[in-house]
């Protein structure tokens, strides 16, 4: 507790005394950020979820058909550009009365504080290189309303980046945290010996859980043209070739699920490339996962790997958008990466049938179409597909995901920005698992949704900023889940981690088999934006089980300061 009190003090005094900005470098899937650019226009959603803070998403903002920026905020009753606000290195903004004083004059030009959005930076003359230092932290605080129980995340740190030129920049956070987490959390680490969303951790001597949670990047245009558009009278980027190299999680999808690749799972070594060529959109990923949790004869943990290429193609002028991933999950007896999935245009299956490998492929299609208001997505997973069972509908070896979700984005006068998204998810039993140690996972938890497999699952959110009231904003996440569990050891085809190959009932797996239980959790957050990247959160979340007979309500209250992840993930 007396951390917190420390944390607390400090960003008050750097709000008070300083208050200064920090960057969001890019926006992740599922946080305020990208629900700020969902509201904006439903247009702007990127499929990969990568959304780099850029002249070009600036540009996206400003030209798309809503008069509402992402990056505009009130304060004051002032209207100001976020973006510009926080990006002197494009913009060159002051913080001019704060920057005034004698002895930040003393400090230079380009030291401490001398930037809105920079606790330490350093600026070449032309503002094309800049190196910029700023402090993080993610505090939370939760009473169980029933009985004396509650939830604590104390997490400081730090944040590091930067630019060379207009090619090359790179970022890194580093934050420690201890942590008390609700039940059901508690109940997942019983089961798989992990804490969702972040790798090894241990009990410290005041019994909290005490981990370290960093991730980083470096990444770089390796190729890219542009070309004047005499009708919109601007550049318009013609073909373009931007790689990363790092330590994070992806997210692939449109909705707040992924059946693809979420950001569920701890960040993991990857490397990265993304290719756009006018309307074509592809995508490499290869990923270092953790395996099953056991050891090597060095004692480190075993090492399998993923392998993930995404093509797609966008009719612009009908709103559409189609696309195909394959991924593939690989281990050999001596911790490396097979080459032959190097080749980034390859068909992976036909190279693991050559291979004669125990590797997992795995293929999926999606979707969406935007029209005015509304957006709708898909997403359908193949797992394995045998000819001669196709049409037996139940058989144990039919493994596949679908969803289907809806976006509208309401167009009401005391609503700032807005939208509601209706989503359902439906995952058969056993997919994602496999007879080896190469199921979808990675230190012993899913890659794609956090149940798992043997599901069906609701999803409902509300994202409010009102009209007037524009420091604040409102968010629902309500989410209802009917699944099948194991049963007395047996394999009914819940968990990822078992052979599906000792599965209960190999003719007859129907969704819901095993132990039935209805989980219901809803989370309701207001949020007060201080400043834009200093936000004080009040939050309700009620969850139920009804196989355990659990049912829990907290209440939480939350500061957040240059903090770019989020918690979502958790409401499972």
């Amino acid at each position: 507790m007396k951390s917190i009190l420390r944390a607390f003090l400090i960003v008050c005094i750097l709000f008070v005394q300083i208050n200064l900005n920090a960057q969001y470098r890019f926006i992740k899937a599922n946080s305020i950020e990208d629900d700020r650019l969902i509201s904006t226009d439903l247009h702007l959603i990127n499929t990969n979820r990568f959304y780099p803070q850029s002249l070009e998403l600036l540009e996206q903002t400003q030209n798309s058909n809503s008069n509402i920026s992402i990056l505009q905020y009130e304060f004051s009753n002032k209207n100001f550009n976020y973006f510009k606000w926080s990006n002197p290195e494009y913009f060159g903004n002051k913080k001019i009365k704060f920057t005034n004083w004698n002895f930040i004059k003393k400090l230079g030009p380009q030291s401490l504080y001398q930037n809105p959005n920079r606790f330490y930076s350093w600026e070449s003359k032309d503002r094309k290189d800049y190196f910029v230092i700023n402090p993080v932290l993610d505090l939370s605080y939760a009473r169980k309303s029933s009985i004396s129980d509650s939830m604590l995340f104390n997490g400081r740190g730090l944040e590091f980046f930067g630019q060379f030129g207009d090619k090359f920049n790179f970022y890194t956070q580093l934050m420690d945290y201890q942590a008390d987490y609700i039940k059901s959390i508690d109940n997942y680490n019983d089961s798989f010996r992990v804490y969702p969303g972040i790798g090894n951790s241990y009990r410290n001597s005041f019994k909290y859980v005490d981990y370290f949670y960093t991730t980083g990047y470096v990444s770089g245009k390796l190729l890219e043209k542009k070309q004047y558009d005499s009708v919109a009278k601007k550049e318009a980027l013609v073909y373009q070739i931007v790689a990363t190299f790092g330590n994070d999680k992806q997210f692939i999808g449109n909705g707040y699920r992924s059946l693809i690749i979420s950001d569920f799972a701890p960040p993991s070594l990857f490397f990265q490339v993304n290719y756009k060529l006018g309307p074509f959109k592809y995508q490499n990923l290869f990923k270092e996962l953790i395996g099953n949790l056991s050891k090597d004869s060095n004692k480190i943990l075993n090492k399998k790997y993923l392998a993930l290429h995404r093509a797609s193609l966008e009719f612009e002028k009908v709103g559409l958008e189609l696309g195909l991933t394959e991924m593939i999950i690989q281990s050999r007896s001596n911790n490396g990466f097979d080459a032959n999935y190097f080749n980034p245009v390859i068909f992976y299956r036909a190279v693991e049938r050559d291979l004669g490998s125990g590797d997992n492929a795995l293929i999926a299609l999606d979707a969406k179409y935007k029209k005015g208001s509304f957006m709708c997505y898909t997403q359908f997973v193949l797992d394995e597909f045998t000819v001669g069972k196709a049409f037996t509908t139940n058989s144990y070896v039919n493994k596949f995901a679908f969803q289907l979700g809806l976006y509208y984005k309401p167009q009401l006068a005391f609503i700032k920005q807005g939208y509601v998204n209706l989503e359902f998810n439906q995952v058969r039993p056993f997919t994602y698992s496999h007879w080896s140690n190469n199921y979808y996972s990675t230190y012993n938890q899913a890659l794609a949704h956090p149940l798992e497999s043997n599901f069906r699952e609701g999803v409902f959110r509300l994202f409010i900023v009102p009209q007037n009231l524009q420091r604040w904003s409102f968010r629902n996440i309500t989410t209802f889940a009917f699944k099948g569990f194991d049963l007395n050891g047996d394999n009914y085809g819940s968990n990822i981690r078992k052979n599906y190959y000792k599965a209960v009932d190999k003719k007859n797996a129907f969704i819901g088999q095993g132990e039935q239980s209805n989980i219901f959790n809803t989370f309701n957050e207001v949020t007060y934006y201080a400043m834009p990247n200093l936000l004080l959160q009040f939050t309700q979340q009620y969850r139920s089980q009804s196989n355990i007979g659990q049912s829990i309500n907290y209440l939480y209250i939350s500061i957040k300061y240059n903090f770019t992840q989020n918690r979502n993930q958790y409401i499972f």
